[in-house]
């Protein structure tokens, strides 16, 4: 199991084929490639360890050092299983191309905006039936009273639940907008920009907006960073295998 299932997938397919070449081994120095037979350099990746250090290259450059494992295979060993990776925890363990292990996710701002949405939208309907109620804390209220004054509020909180939810879409995702939420700066900007007043609201109360956008996480791992987890991950297991058997023999 993986939470990135699209990268592992791939990776296994482009990689079904490949062979390990030893170009290097002597202990803790290792110079590895990876490879289809008759197809060059395509999908092809190469491992090289030193000790307390590890460089993939797999389309993407990455190096890996950590002051307390000589043998760089034995942490990849230890941090995952066989076929598993853990980017969490080995991107903390990048030295050269830290920039390039993580990028602005737009899927990750989407779900950071659909749940203040949600939010906003759970949040709306208390307000209408603690105002209904005139009571401040609308969780006071037996379950069945709660659900009274909720559907003699309906109609005003669909309403403004479908406000809400036009003003959102046509901000950041329907049609021509003024962002290109694609690119981090523009996301930042739109969420900084985005203001709502539904119908009828009084001057005097404040608009929504996206007031806590600063601490959401918005980077995940990138494709790059994955490809390269995996391709350390099966390397090693294929040079497990590869010893293994030229012990057995």
């Amino acid at each position: 199991m993986t939470d990135y299932p699209e990268i592992a997938a791939r990776f296994a397919r482009d990689t079904a084929k490949h062979e390990m070449t030893v170009l290097h081994d002597d202990g803790l120095y290792r110079h590895l490639r990876f490879a289809q037979p008759g197809h060059g350099s395509i999908g092809a990746f190469e491992l090289i360890t030193w000790p307390y250090n590890l460089v993939v290259k797999a389309g993407w450059v990455f190096h890996f050092d950590i002051d307390a494992t000589p043998d760089m295979f034995d942490l990849f060993r230890r941090t995952a299983l066989t076929g598993q990776i853990n980017p969490g925890y080995w991107s903390e363990k990048v030295r050269a191309g830290r920039d390039e292990a993580e990028g602005f996710s737009v899927d990750l701002l989407e779900k950071e905006i659909e749940e203040t949405v949600r939010n906003w939208v759970d949040s709306d309907l208390d307000r209408r039936i603690a105002n209904r109620a005139g009571v401040d804390d609308i969780h006071r209220l037996p379950s069945d009273v709660r659900k009274a004054y909720a559907k003699e509020v309906d109609a005003d909180w669909q309403d403004f639940t479908r406000q809400l939810r036009c003003a959102v879409n046509e901000h950041f995702f329907d049609g021509p907008t003024d962002y290109n939420i694609e690119f981090e700066s523009e996301a930042y900007r739109a969420l900084h920009e985005f203001t709502f007043r539904p119908e009828g609201q009084p001057d005097h109360e404040l608009p929504w907006q996206f007031d806590d956008f600063s601490e959401w996480r918005l980077k995940s791992y990138t494709p790059g960073f994955l490809h390269s987890c995996h391709a350390i991950r099966h390397g090693i297991d294929l040079y497990d295998a590869a010893s293994t058997k030229a012990v057995a023999a």
